[in-house]
């Protein structure tokens, strides 16, 4: 279970000279025959072993392993190059895979995480004031429960932009390996996202915090709630319609954080690896045209 969530555990890297049943001497012959293809398939023997799901270790590594016995033994060298080419096919896919639920485990801890510090917010909201004197009243309950609302739906934001645009992990994958990003290791790109899918929560958050600022104490004033905290606070019961006054604003705030969190894209760097090259600006330019 935990190698499902983490990937597997790094184990020691052999090279081909060290799988069972290899031919060396058939083998100098063939790295002589065919540089290229000798040169693939050594990096993708050793891209096996580092590969996020065991199962796919030990299938993509015998894989070349027979092939390459088959060819020492007089098959025909296409038989290799074939099962280069599936390898290929099955690591691209393993790194999807990794990437996948990389950011899948982020995003779900950030969910899992935004309603302890929600409960978390609002004790120390209702606590803290009465340190300072401070008389912790209905409105100030009011705007307190507005705030929290707005944070929850900010998270719930970040988490569904994240979703929608990546629907594809294994294309995302191919178009960073187009864009000449170096190949990560899957296990340490499924680290990085989990990081970032955590990261995306925190930035949803923050960006509904600042909306429900902005809107909340007047310096926006396109977008007004349907109700402020005074009108929820009287000295006796709600009404029917104050019931839904307070209904409503529920509703408000959590679609104003959720709208908030959607533009969690403005943190820029998704999927990038601290080590990759950075666009040319006129390139980004051109691709931004085109």
């Amino acid at each position: 279970m935990i190698e499902w969530f983490l990937g597997a555990a790094d184990g020691e890297i052999r090279a081909l000279e060290d799988g069972p049943g290899t031919d060396l001497e058939r083998l100098r012959e063939l790295w002589c025959a065919e540089p290229e293809l000798m040169l693939r398939l050594d990096r993708l023997y050793a891209a096996s072993q580092r590969a996020f799901e065991r199962r796919t270790r030990a299938a993509v590594a015998e894989d070349l392993l027979r092939a390459l016995r088959a060819v020492a033994r007089g098959a025909d060298v296409a038989r290799l190059d074939t099962a280069v080419a599936l390898a290929e096919s099955r690591l691209e896919d393993d790194t999807a895979t990794a990437a996948a639920r990389g950011l899948n485990v982020g995003l779900t801890c950030g969910i899992v995480v935004s309603p302890v510090v929600l409960l978390v917010t609002l004790a120390l909201g209702a606590w803290v004031p009465g340190l300072f004197g401070v008389d912790f009243g209905c409105l100030e309950q009011q705007a307190l429960v507005h705030a929290t609302v707005c944070f929850a739906g900010g998270a719930m934001g970040a988490v569904f932009s994240v979703i929608m645009r990546l629907r594809d992990p294994a294309r995302l994958i191919r178009t960073r390996a187009r864009r000449g990003h170096p190949a990560a290791d899957p296990v340490q790109l499924s680290q990085s996202l989990r990081q970032e899918g955590w990261y995306r929560v925190v930035v949803g958050w923050f960006l509904a915090t600042a909306l429900f600022l902005l809107v909340g104490g007047g310096v926006l004033t396109v977008i007004t709630p349907p109700a402020s905290p005074a009108a929820l606070c009287g000295p006796g019961p709600l009404s029917v319609a104050g019931h839904e006054a307070v209904i409503k604003t529920w509703f408000f705030w959590g679609a104003l954080g959720f709208l908030a969190g959607l533009n969690e894209r403005w943190a820029r760097g998704l999927l990038r690896h601290p080590s990759a090259p950075r666009d040319e600006p006129g390139q980004d330019e051109g691709a931004r045209r085109a």
